[in-house]
């Protein structure tokens, strides 16, 4: 059984921020971030639809699962997340996993199954708690649903410990304060706030990939990229 490692504490202080300061940004720099952070959306039938755990948007999340059930898509939903708090996060004292699971007419669904996970904090323990609930075993396929800028890392992260599992992705655009910009694949650069959000996954990708959380053999060349062109940025700007 994999063990959480000494880093992951329960005070939950982040690594790194969720929106460090980004640098300036031209049109190769952006597009660049978009194919490194960015998963394409898949929607095919699968063993299994796994949904990351998230702070906000939770009725926005039933949803696509109910779409997921009525389309025939899957059988089994499997919801994870504890209780978010982090700094900056939408503090609620119920878990994630059962905030989305309220929005959900579970009556309808009684030859279905849907799991919820509520111990998690972060995608890798997702992942990990994920499999004291679910036997993957059988698995062969998964739809994932995950917040679209972190859909690159939700999948690295599953393809860790499901090496040999086909995985689609469902990327959820995240709401911000400015309704038409929000942060998806479209729309992330046209905010400071989206670009530095974006920024701070490109940091994690690096680092937490770098430390082996995830295998970035598959994204070295975008990572090397997405490097190079920030600092030929850097060295034009001074």
């Amino acid at each position: 059984m994999y063990k959480l490692p000494n880093y992951m504490s329960e005070e939950l202080q982040r690594e790194i921020l969720k929106v460090p300061a980004s640098p300036d940004m031209d049109a190769e720099l952006i597009s660049a971030l978009t194919t490194l952070c960015f998963q394409e959306e898949s929607l095919v039938a699968s063993d299994l639809l796994f949904v990351f755990g998230s702070n906000v948007q939770h009725r926005e999340i039933a949803d696509i699962i109910t779409y997921m059930l009525n389309a025939g898509f899957v059988n089994q939903v499997l919801i994870t997340g504890g209780i978010a708090n982090y700094s900056g996060s939408f503090y609620k004292k119920e878990a994630e996993s059962e905030q989305i699971k309220s929005h959900i007419p579970v009556e309808k669904y009684a030859d279905k199954k849907i799991y919820t996970e509520n111990k998690s904090k972060n995608i890798i323990e997702n992942i990990v708690e994920a499999q004291k609930i679910v036997s993957f075993a059988n698995i062969r396929s998964i739809t994932f649903l995950s917040h679209s800028y972190a859909s690159t890392r939700a999948a690295l992260s599953l393809k860790r410990f499901f090496p040999t599992v086909e995985l689609h992705c469902i990327p959820l655009p995240l709401t911000t304060d400015i309704a038409k910009y929000p942060i998806s694949r479209q729309m992330w650069s046209k905010t400071v706030y989206g670009r530095d959000l974006v920024w701070g996954e490109y940091l994690r990708l690096l680092t937490y990939g770098e430390r082996g959380d995830f295998p970035i053999d598959g994204i070295r060349n975008e990572l090397d990229h997405v490097k190079q062109l920030s600092e030929k940025k850097s060295l034009s700007v001074a």
